[in-house]
């Protein structure tokens, strides 16, 4: 069995992105979440408004993906100088851990922070691609022992959590 590391503290996330073909339940390590970032789209019509970094790639939008857009219907652009730009958080790939076999999660009630909500070891039930989903999303597993519904929720939510892996970072 791998030494275990030291208790990481942050939150539960869902963690699905082009190429993952459904999400996974994932933890974002709070040493890696800068608070209060300026985003660089306008939170209204998606217009992007940082300049561009990369040669042979060019932001246009950022856009929810809602029914809305789903079904072609995007916000109209902003006159210039009446975007509006929101503050929030920003998470970096270095603090992500997509929770595997063996790791030990402890999710706290975000109303009562010092609340456990559940506390074990992961042990998730795999699934094929494009079989089971939670909330309308496609998930690739389920935590044994508890309802995907309370499951999903904690993640989904955000709820606050810490986290020993299986396996040293």
């Amino acid at each position: 069995m791998s030494e275990r590391g030291d208790a990481l503290k942050g939150v539960c996330c869902f963690h699905s992105e082009t190429g993952t073909e459904g999400g996974y339940w994932a933890f974002q390590d709070s040493r890696f979440i800068t608070k209060n970032v300026l985003r660089p789209y306008c939170r209204k019509c998606g217009k992007y408004l940082e300049p561009q970094k990369y040669e042979n790639l060019k932001v246009i939008k950022v856009l929810p993906l809602n029914q809305e857009v789903i079904d072609g219907k995007e916000p109209p652009e902003c006159p210039e100088g009446q975007h509006e730009r929101e503050v929030g958080d920003s998470w970096s790939y270095k603090g992500l851990h997509i929770l595997e076999n063996g790791d030990r999660l402890t999710i706290y009630s975000p109303e009562n922070p010092t609340e456990i909500v559940w506390q074990g070891i992961i042990s998730l039930r795999q699934y094929p691609l494009f079989t089971e989903d939670a909330s309308g999303y496609w998930i690739h597993a389920d935590q044994e022992g508890i309802a995907r519904e309370t499951w999903a929720a904690y993640f989904f939510k955000e709820y606050p959590a810490k986290l020993i892996p299986i396996r040293k970072s």
